[in-house]
């Protein structure tokens, strides 16, 4: 089977795990942006049975190509696959955090681990409130 009949059978297959959908597309990736609240764990697993993880924000425009899409939603927090272990902030493929999209880079509470997004920049948060999410599936180049 090739790349292009692999990828049909999964749109047609995450098609069918929601009653909408809830996918869009950006350069090589699509994008889940939830509409139900849970907590950052439970999001990032509810991304692995759709195939996905929590999304990893690359670069300045697929930053702003979030903040758009969020807005043309609701503006709401979603959480990202970035949260704080030992001190330091990581995606959730274990890689360094180096672009920063604070909404105030100078408040930095030890007591909020993990990281959500909205159409305003990043925030820090308690890994256990509730929020939607935003699961990223990669396309092979």
């Amino acid at each position: 089977m090739n790349e292009r009949e692999d990828l049909k059978k999964w749109l047609i297959k995450q098609d069918r795990h929601s009653d909408n959908f809830q996918w869009i597309y950006y350069n090589f990736r699509f994008y889940y942006l939830s509409s139900d609240h849970k907590i950052w764990s439970d999001s990032r697993g509810d991304c692995e049975q759709r195939g996905a993880n929590l999304v990893i924000i690359n670069n300045k425009e697929e930053q702003e190509f979030l903040q758009k899409a969020i807005t043309s939603y609701y503006n709401y927090n979603y959480w990202i696959g970035l949260s704080k272990n030992g001190g330091v902030w990581k995606w959730v493929d274990d890689t360094t955090l180096t672009l920063r999209s604070w909404m105030n880079e100078y408040l930095r509470p030890y007591k909020y681990s993990c990281a959500v997004t909205s159409s305003s920049g990043w925030a820090y948060k308690s890994c256990d409130l509730k929020n939607r999410w935003i699961c990223e599936k990669r396309i092979l180049q």
